[in-house]
């Protein structure tokens, strides 16, 4: 019997299947930035290796949180421009508010049947993010890599959140749009999984590692029993 939920954040509850480095490739040739798209994702690693050591990140809020991202993306990329980085996190960060807000909407139609959780690879402050949202209260467990340290694909730190909601791994299923961090790690901690891909089409490495496949987290409520 299905008896919890956990879910990703990024990616999944604040996007529809599509994570941090593809929204931000969108905005960067919406605002015309015209550098090659192997660049872009070397400057997006560098702000994210930056983001995990920065430990004044713990109590930064979504806001905060992008704008550091923007800010250490456009200084590897040679792009210091204060009115441009507003531009790229302000867009971004509107989109993660809407959708954030229908992620709210499909945990509150799911908290009666199930228990919630979040497991996350994040800075630290993925439990200030999901408060402000309006989703914390919606949870019963929030496990932050950087807090842990553990992160996923580790099927540790999906056992962590297990324990701490008192739930075995047959009685959980696990939501995520990575199918190497969250479907693979998720599978091998024992786990049902659902794979968030969104509106694209994606091919699936390895079906018998995916329970369900979804368009949307609306979705959730009719698939499950």
């Amino acid at each position: 019997m299905l008896r919890t939920l956990l879910f990703d954040y990024g990616g999944t509850l604040d996007a529809p299947g599509i994570p941090w480095v593809e929204r931000f490739l969108e905005i960067h040739a919406q605002e015309g930035l015209t550098e090659p798209e192997e660049r872009f994702r070397a400057a997006f690693g560098h702000a994210t290796r930056r983001a995990y050591g920065d430990k004044d990140i713990a109590g930064f809020g979504l806001e905060q949180t992008v704008a550091f991202q923007v800010e250490c993306q456009l200084e590897f990329l040679g792009r210091r421009d204060a009115v441009l980085a507003a531009r790229i996190a302000e867009r971004f960060v509107r989109a993660a508010r809407a959708d954030l807000a229908a992620s709210r909407a499909a945990l509150e139609g799911l908290r009666s049947r199930f228990a919630l959780g979040v497991v996350s690879n994040f800075y630290g402050n993925v439990h200030i993010l999901l408060e402000e949202a309006g989703i914390g209260p919606l949870l019963s467990t929030i496990i932050d890599s950087n807090r842990v340290g553990l992160s996923k694909p580790d099927p540790a730190i999906f056992r962590m959140a297990l324990a701490k909601m008192g739930c075995s791994a047959a009685e959980a299923m696990y939501v995520g749009d990575s199918f190497d961090k969250d479907i693979v790690g998720a599978r091998a901690a024992g786990m049902r999984t659902a794979w968030l891909v969104g509106a694209a089409a994606h091919d699936c490495p390895d079906p018998a590692l995916v329970d369900l496949r979804l368009q949307s987290l609306a979705m959730l409520s009719g698939l499950l029993p």
